[in-house]
């Protein structure tokens, strides 16, 4: 037999808001001392956060990022570009680098220690190409815990990429891929205006 839960008490109701509005308030500091070209609005920022934003650096609205369990890091090199779009969340242990160019769309979710990456950094053999194009990953997209996106690769809007994997190739848009490296599992059945949550 289901039971019921009791309702939040006004004081329960109180503090959940007031919490909110410290994320908010936090957030709104964070972004403002950050160094971004621009920040849109309502930005949530929690524990460690490490921003280096040398280059130029464009988030949108609503962007969320936990730094409680493990600190989140994003770093633009001069003369790099990194544009976030709205509504992307990201969790603890999250690398983003753009030594380039990165591009992520609205509504993105980014899983715990996740890696996005566009450059080698170092070479693997002498004359070794370290940047192989921009990285682009589209709208509505899901990165599951410790998937690697490396330099060069576009991830098609509505994918989901499965947790652990590395993905070296494009994924099209609407697919489910998984492993290293990642290949498409399957293609997702996502109606048109459905939104990740």
């Amino acid at each position: 037999m289901a039971t019921l839960s009791a309702a939040p008490s006004a004081y329960e109701v109180f503090q959940t808001r007031l919490n909110h509005g410290k994320r908010l308030f936090y957030g709104a500091i964070k972004a403002r001392l950050s160094g971004a070209e621009s920040f849109g609005k309502r930005a949530e920022m929690r524990g460690r956060i490490c921003l280096e934003l040398r280059g130029r650096a464009v988030f949108g609205d609503g962007f969320i990022t936990d730094g409680h369990v493990a600190g989140v890091c994003i770093k633009v090199a001069r003369g790099a570009t990194l544009i976030v779009g709205d509504y992307v969340a990201t969790n603890g242990g999250v690398m983003i680098e753009a030594w380039h160019e990165v591009r992520i769309g609205n509504n993105v979710r980014i899983a715990p220690f996740v890696s996005i990456l566009d450059d080698n950094r170092h070479e693997v053999e002498p004359g070794a190409i370290l940047y192989k194009g921009p990285i682009v990953i589209g709208d509505n997209v899901w990165l599951g815990r410790n998937v690697a996106v490396l330099p060069g690769v576009s991830i098609g809007a509505g994918s989901v990429i499965a947790a652990n994997s590395v993905v070296s190739k494009d994924i099209p848009a609407n697919s489910l891929a998984v492993g290293a490296p990642a290949r498409v599992l399957r293609a997702l059945d996502i109606p048109e205006g459905w939104l990740r949550g």
